[in-house]
């Protein structure tokens, strides 16, 4: 019996031995193991990669969630105050009342034209056109200025009127103080209550007048050794038919207190001061040389 089981041990050894030593059996079994090292690196390789996957996911992540939190969601380029701008303008047929954006208040003469412009540093009016008077409400933070075509007007709060004629520019103070310059900068003058200066492009004339209220206001027009084509320029904002020249000099000077509302009365008083002939037509006024006898 124990040597039968001695017997049956001793063929297993053999048995096992000789498989062991088999050539084409370790062969095969080194290709086994081979194969299972290359699926092994190749799930080491995969878990690495959905590692690095993941990895880069949550660094963009975290990237995305950083640049959120730093970027507006909505980037908006601000312009700076001092560059908003708010404009306005103003054409009266008739004189009129009109409030800018600042506060300033303007009493529009018949036939003017006003654009004014603001922003946080500055204010500008622009008269093209015609008469107004102001009353600039006062900002020293922002100077006022009027720009008449031959002259520049620079107030902070005050109260004047500005008349833009055929040439000139007539600037009257009723209240406070400001400043004049001439188109080419070559005078500058400072105004208090009660003076007016007469402005070309290169030359300021003051003078004085009684600061009450504009004549304009009060129904009349005061001129002060105008051209007779300044003159009529003026008379002209009030007629519903404009008063011309025919054969006249330009070298007539006008001056006197004429009603607006007669302007054939004012033009019938210009003819007879400068000896001249006027006649009415349906379409317009016309003044002329006297006939030779």
């Amino acid at each position: 019996m124990n040597y039968s089981h001695q017997h049956d041990y001793e063929s297993d050894n053999a048995l096992e031995k000789a498989i062991w030593d088999d050539p084409a059996l370790l062969a095969a079994l080194e290709l086994v193991d081979a194969h299972q090292n290359e699926q092994l690196e190749r799930a080491k390789k995969r878990r690495r990669l959905v590692q690095y996957s993941w990895g880069s996911a949550a660094v963009a992540a975290c990237f995305a969630v950083v640049m959120w939190t730093l970027l507006p969601v909505n980037v908006q380029h601000s312009i700076p105050a001092s560059n908003l701008v708010a404009v306005q303008q103003f054409s009266s047929e008739k004189a009129q009342q009109v409030s800018l954006s600042d506060g300033t208040q303007v009493a529009m003469n018949v036939h003017a034209q006003l654009e004014f412009t603001e922003n946080s540093r500055a204010r500008k009016a622009i008269l093209s056109k015609g008469e107004a008077y102001f009353s600039v409400h006062r900002d020293e933070s922002r100077p006022f200025t009027i720009d008449a075509g031959n002259a520049t007007i620079e107030v902070l709060g005050t109260a004047f009127n500005v008349d833009k004629t055929l040439r000139e520019t007539l600037v009257e103070v009723f209240h406070g103080k400001v400043s004049v310059t001439s188109l080419d900068g070559s005078q500058h003058v400072e105004l208090v209550k009660g003076e007016r200066a007469r402005v070309t492009d290169s030359t300021i004339e003051i003078s004085q007048f009684n600061a009450i209220k504009p004549d304009w206001q009060q129904g009349w027009l005061d001129l002060d050794s105008v051209s007779i084509n300044d003159a009529l320029f003026q008379l002209n904002r009030y007629s519903e038919k404009p008063v011309v020249l025919n054969n006249v000099s330009a070298d007539i000077k006008v001056s006197g207190r004429f009603a607006v509302n007669d302007i054939f009365g004012a033009a019938k008083l210009i003819a007879q001061l400068n000896t001249l002939d006027i006649k009415q037509y349906p379409d317009s006024i016309e003044l002329s040389n006297k006939a030779e006898n």
